[in-house]
């Protein structure tokens, strides 16, 4: 995973306005990484391809392989542009960029805010995992608990998300106004996997009491 990722670009446009990468249409790989936690990206890769069938405890159901959607994402450029822009390897690379590489680095650095946050705010505070409609109905990583009692949600994010493009910003911030608390956001550096705002959340939890 030492190669950074690359989702955004034309093919990004492409990928979003012909749902290539929708969940109904590919697979929902957030839930299958939650499930089977992944250690590498080869054994994403063949939980995407092993899932194609369906009958898993977890689920989960894939239209088809990574090379599958790289493939359904290069024949939708003939009817979004009238050409090919792309190759089918540059497809190919860009789905399994998002597939398998971001998604591994954003499970794997939603674990690490977890155990952060938890570690610097105490055991008078419970950190956890979202379950799978709050994740994907309003954007919500984790959830912060005091006594049993939800105070905020967490959404984690890499710094680049920052400059991305505004429709996909207000798609978010539009589910997590649907959300019953406050959604914090905790910004990461890519390379570093530094967070670079999480102490300003541990002061605004321990300002709620």
């Amino acid at each position: 995973m030492s190669r950074k990722p690359f989702t955004g670009g034309e093919l990004n446009i492409l990928n979003g306005k012909m749902g290539i990468s929708a969940a109904d249409r590919s697979v929902p790989v957030s839930r299958l990484v939650r499930y089977h936690k992944p250690k590498s990206p080869t054994e994403l890769e063949e939980l995407i391809s092993d899932h194609i069938d369906g009958g898993c405890p977890c689920g989960c159901v894939s239209k088809g392989t990574v090379q599958d959607f790289g493939k359904n994402l290069y024949k939708s450029q003939l009817e979004f542009w009238g050409e090919f822009k792309y190759s089918l390897k540059e497809c190919i690379q860009w789905e399994y960029d998002l597939f398998v590489l971001q998604m591994l680095k954003g499970n794997n650095m939603e674990d690490k805010c977890q155990s952060e946050l938890q570690k610097k705010i105490g055991n008078s505070y419970c950190v956890e995992n979202t379950n799978r409609f709050i994740d994907e109905e309003f954007r919500v990583d984790l959830e912060v608990y005091e006594s049993n009692s939800l105070i905020l949600g967490i959404q984690v994010k890499p710094s680049s998300f920052c400059g991305v493009r505004q429709s996909v910003q207000e798609f978010n911030i539009n589910a997590n106004k649907k959300y019953k608390k406050p959604v914090f956001y905790v910004y990461y550096d890519y390379d570093t996997e530094q967070f670079l705002n999480i102490e300003k959340l541990v002061e605004i939890i321990k300002e709620q009491d």
